[in-house]
């Protein structure tokens, strides 16, 4: 699948991938709170599966965070094991 494009929604409080009509095929959620923010729950379409989206969404988002000087505390199974996977983003983990 070309043209499609990882952004942040601000006004859905989500990081989307995107077709070019702008059709949403995959999101991860988050939630801001005070000084960190929760990655609760991440989807991708069935038609992107297994060719490696979830993994850009997940990178996309989390540079993003980083960029921004903000903490990431997941609770979405998918995120939490590729942070494990990438243990080069430890450095933004929230520790409750």
């Amino acid at each position: 699948m070309a043209d499609l494009a990882i952004t942040e929604n601000t006004d859905e409080h989500r990081y989307e991938i995107r077709d070019a009509e702008g059709g949403v095929l995959g999101y991860l959620e988050y939630l801001s709170r005070d000084d960190f923010t929760v990655l609760p729950h991440t989807e991708v379409d069935r038609s992107l599966r297994g060719q490696g989206w979830g993994d850009r969404l997940a990178r996309f988002a989390l540079d993003d965070l980083r960029a921004k000087g903000v903490k990431v505390y997941p609770t979405c199974p998918f995120v939490e094991r590729w942070m494990e996977r990438h243990p080069e983003y430890e450095d933004i983990r929230h520790q409750p």
